[in-house]
Parts: C-alpha cells; structure tokens; sequence
C-alpha cells in the first residue's frame, strides 16, 4: 500500500513562517478598518445600490481571512506535533477574533432595521442572492448583545472556552495505547486503536477499547471539568440570548423548526428496536455466544483482505462516473489537484473531513486511510461533501457553506452510490451479506448512535445548567443511554461509560451531532427517490447542492417536492433501513 500522499495547500499559502502572512494580515486589518469608518453606525440609510456593494465587501474581507486561517488549521491537523504551526494557528485565530469584532456592527445593524428598509434592499435584484441571510438577520435579531457584549464575548472566549477545546484536542491527540498483537507490541494513536473494532479476533476488539476507554478514564477528572465547563458557559450564554432550551440554539441556527427536529429524535429512538434486531442477528450469523460493544463492528468474515488505496480510489471514482459526470469529474479532480492527505501517522489528528474557505478555492480532504471496507466509504463520504462544494461554489461566501442539516446530502449519497457498486461487484451470497451488515452498521452509526449522542447532550445541559456532574454522573447518564439503544441485544462492558468523553463534537459544537441524523434520514429518503424516478432524480440532486445556504432547508427541499415537516417522510426512511435488515435476514435464513 502506497505510505505517503499528502495534500498540496499552496492554493491556500506558501509558508508556515509567521512572516510570510504578515503582510496578508496587515491588508485585511487595514480593509477592516476602513469598512468599519465607511458603515459604523451607518448600515441603515444605505440604499439597496450601497447595501450591495458593502455585502460584496464584507465577503471580501472575511475571504481573505477564512483561506489562511483554512491554511494554519490544515497545516497543524496533519502536524499536531509542530510549535511553529501551532503558533500560526495561534495567530491567526487572534486576528480571526479581531477582526471578526471588528466586522461585528455590520450584521448587528442589518438586523435592527425597519420592515421597510428591508424590504427595499431586498426588491433589489442584485441583491437576490443575499436575501435570506439578509431576512434571517433581523428575524434573529432578538437573540444578539449589544456590540460591546458580543466583542467582549469574542475576546474572553479566545483564551476561555475556545482555549479549553483546544486543550481537549491537543491532549487527547497525544494518547498513546501499547497493545501486543500476535506476540507484537505496537504503539497506536487513537485512529490505529479504535480501527481494531474491525479485527477479527474478539479478545484484540476488547482488550484495544478497553485500553482506549481507560486512557479517557484516567484522565477523569480533566474530561469532567472540560464537560462542565465548556456546557456551563454555553448555557450562561444561552440564557442571556434568551433562547427556550439549549437545543433551540442549533435549531435556530439550523432554521428547523422545534417541532421536527424533536420528531427526528422521537422516531429514531422508536426504531432502536431494528438496532437490536440486527445485533441478535449479527450474534446468531457469527455463532457467537455473546456480543458485546467492543464487537458491534466484528468483521462478517475472517482475514478480510485490505483494500489498496488505488483501488479505493478506482472504486469510488467509477461509482461515480456510473452516477453522473459532473460527480466523477468533481471527484477526479481532487485527486488530480493533490487535495487529499491520506494515511495516519504520529503527529496527524484523527478521523477524516473535509474543509472549505471559500467559493473561489477547492476544498481538501483529510483521511486516516487503513484500508478497511469503512475506509472506503469515509472517502466517498468526504469527497461527497467537497463534491457539495464544487456545486455550492456559483455562491457568495455568505451562502457557500450549507447549513448542517443539508450537509451530509451529497456524502451520505455518495456512500450509498458506493455501497450499491459494491453490491452488483458481489459474487456470493455472503459478499452481499457483508455489504448489508456493514452498511446497516454504518446507517445505526450515523443516525441511532448520533441521535443517542444528542439525547444524551439534552440531558446533560438540562442538569449542567443547575449542577455541577461528577464523572460518575456523567457516566451514568451515558450508561441510560446505551442501555435505550442496545437494549439486551448487546453488552455493555463498564468502560464504554466513559465513550463521552471522547466525542469531540459534543464539547466543540453542541448539538452537532444531530445533523448526521437529520443528513442520514434524509438521503435514505433522497436514495429512494434516485432508486424510483433514475436519472430524472439527478438535477433535482444538484439543485438542492448549488443552492449552498441560499434558503432555509425547508424551503429548498420543499422546492423539490420533499416535504420533511411530514412524519411519513422520516418513517419512509426507518421503512427503507427495515428492508435492508430484511434482505439481510432473508440472506442469513438461506
């Protein structure tokens, strides 16, 4: 397997040097400042002609600063190890917040003026593509400080709660876990260890994430203040807004209504009974006497062969050119342009993403690429997303980056155009077997674990926000929610408690996490459309992803007659995840 092939970022910058971005940072501090002498105070008496001409500005300035801050932050996910990146990325997210409270006023203003100014800015065609964040600022409104309270925010959150994540980050990148594999000791980061779920002896599954748990559990009393800390001052800051519930903070965020996204989490937990039916099936398929959460990713077969990274790439690229050849070509050329960093190694973060800066500059994917069937599907799901951003990229930087719950359409699409290659590649019953259970794994993964994880984040800031939790408690929270899931289908091994603790969306983004649900469930329902209307389904598809943040998802999903407001809409989906398991089951049967 190829051991080397990293991202070229000169699109972005040339150096890490601190001087090298001096001059670039001095530009954009010199174009703030002039922004804030001509606007300040000003906002609403210009005409929709002005108003236009200080949004294309705006975006200017704040492009400028998201490609190398997209620099610094790419950098040091690949090199957590180097003090000169970690002081760029110090830098610059420093200047980030200046120049972000600098920038503060312009919005804080639009969203103060009259109906009928509004109104005037928004009859304005050029104007056009800017209504909605222009509508959505002043509906907004009622949640913003005065300016001074907000910069003030900015400021204390750089060296408080901003700077307790990047704790977390940085110490738990550095875990290391010794385990003796086949008479071999190794030393794994996180990624390596968490990757020997898929191994395919169970006693290497337990002993690597109870080693991992423990690594967690031993640093108890840190992980605790992070949670406490970090939930306590997002809800201080919640209740001053004056938001109803902490939730309601990505709901507004997300522009979903309560309503549906408390239906999203209502159906999905109902349907955990297919989780459990599938963890009895899997025991029964695998003659095991027990299953247990450190085997719920047991491979379906023993010495699965690894899959080179040409391979993976063929694959994937094929299973889009089938699709359509705006997808194969927007794929193909992040390999072509060097745009994607691809195995683990000491000093590089875990798990994989893909970022964007601006419309102008293709985004780049970052893997911990081992091989592993899930491997390819994670590449698929990432060029998704930077496939999102090629379409997406006929926007302004205001309406470049989808609002969450839209993000996961393309990835989790392009993870099924995978799976269904894979499928028709199958020659026996049990290579089709494999696929089903491994993309019934993945669907549980992203939506039943991703929702468990949000109730478990609405219990906690429900307690947070009055008490103070132990790790104890915090633990036995997670144990409730576990239990809800798994049900009696799967053990629970008493260091699993401590898997909170390692989930960083929950500490970096509350309530994230249930956007890879809302995603999941929707493509299912996209999928089928695909699977029933062929070709037809495809410009709607591309419609939906061109669109960016350009409206609310209600509405832009609605444009194309999907109504997600209904709950036989979300029921389709759990419908289509209830078939696979019945293929799956019927295969086993034979």
């Amino acid at each position: 397997m190829t051991t080397a092939i990293h991202w070229d970022l000169s699109d972005l910058h040339d150096s890490i040097a601190i001087d090298s971005v001096t001059p670039q940072l001095d530009d954009i501090s010199s174009l703030a400042g002039s922004f804030a002498d001509q606007y300040k105070g000003n906002v609403h008496q210009l005409d929709s002609k002005a108003l236009h001409s200080a949004l294309l500005q705006y975006d200017d300035i704040r492009s400028k600063l998201y490609q190398l801050s997209q620099y610094a932050h790419l950098n040091y996910a690949v090199d957590i190890a180097s003090a000169e990146i970690l002081k760029l990325v110090s830098l610059i997210d420093e200047f980030l917040s200046k120049i972000s409270n600098q920038l503060l006023f312009f919005f804080l203003e639009i969203g103060q003026v009259e109906k009928s100014v509004l109104d005037e800015w928004c009859n304005d065609e050029k104007n056009a593509p800017y209504i909605y964040s222009l509508t959505e600022a002043v509906k907004k409104n009622k949640y913003r400080l005065s300016e001074k309270e907000e910069q003030l925010i900015n400021l204390k959150d750089l060296s408080g709660v901003d700077a307790l994540k990047k704790m977390y980050g940085e110490h738990t990148s550095r875990y290391e876990f010794k385990i003796t594999i086949d008479g071999q000791e190794k030393t794994l980061n996180g990624t390596e260890c968490r990757a020997l779920r898929y191994h395919e002896n169970p006693e290497v599954r337990r002993e690597a994430m109870a080693l991992f748990f423990k690594r967690y559990k031993d640093d108890r009393h840190l992980m605790a203040q992070f949670y406490n800390s970090v939930i306590k001052d997002f809800n201080v800051e919640r209740v001053h807004r004056g938001y109803e519930s902490p939730i309601s903070t990505m709901n507004l965020r997300n522009d979903l209504p309560d309503a549906v996204v408390q239906m999203l989490h209502d159906i999905t937990t109902s349907s955990n009974n297919l989780v459990q039916r599938y963890y009895h099936l899997k025991r029964t398929i695998l003659k095991m006497d027990r299953i247990t959460l450190a085997d719920i990713y047991a491979p379906m077969e023993e010495n699965v062969p690894l899959i080179d990274w040409n391979d993976a790439k063929s694959l994937v690229l094929d299973s889009f050119k089938a699709f359509d050849d705006e997808f194969y070509a927007h794929a193909n050329d992040m390999f072509e342009t060097n745009r994607i960093d691809v195995f683990p190694s000491k000093v590089k973060r875990g798990g994989a993403f893909c970022s964007s800066s601006r419309p102008e500059i293709r985004p780049y994917v970052m893997m911990n690429y081992l091989g592993k069937q899930r491997d390819v599907a994670t590449l698929a799901h990432e060029l998704g997303h930077a496939i999102h951003a090629y379409f997406s990229s006929g926007q302004p930087l205001m309406n470049y980056h989808a609002i969450l719950p839209v993000c996961e359409t393309a990835s989790v699409f392009c993870e099924m155009l995978v799976i269904d290659e894979l499928k028709k590649r199958a020659k026996t019953d049990q290579e089709k077997m494999i696929l089903l259970a491994a993309k019934l794994e993945d669907i549980f993964a992203t939506s039943h674990r991703q929702n468990m994880f949000s109730r478990f984040e609405q219990a906690v800031h429900g307690k947070i926000t009055t008490e103070r939790l132990s790790d104890d408690d915090l633990c036995e929270l997670y144990k409730e929610e576990l239990t809800r899931m798994f049900g009696d289908a799967v053990e629970i091994p008493e260091e699993y408690h401590w898997e909170w603790a390692t989930i960083p969306h929950m500490l970096d983004v509350p309530f994230y996490v249930y956007s890879y649900n809302f995603g999941n469930l929707l493509v299912l329902g996209l999928y089928q459309s695909y699977l029933e209307e062929g070709a037809s389904f495809i410009p709607k598809l591309k419609r939906i992803l061109s669109s960016g943040s350009a409206v609310s998802p209600v509405e832009l999903l609605a444009r194309e007659g999907i109504d997600i407001l209904s709950k036989s809409f979300w029921l389709k989906s759990i419908a289509f995840i209830e078939s696979i398991l019945d293929e799956l089951d019927h295969l086993a049967m034979t």
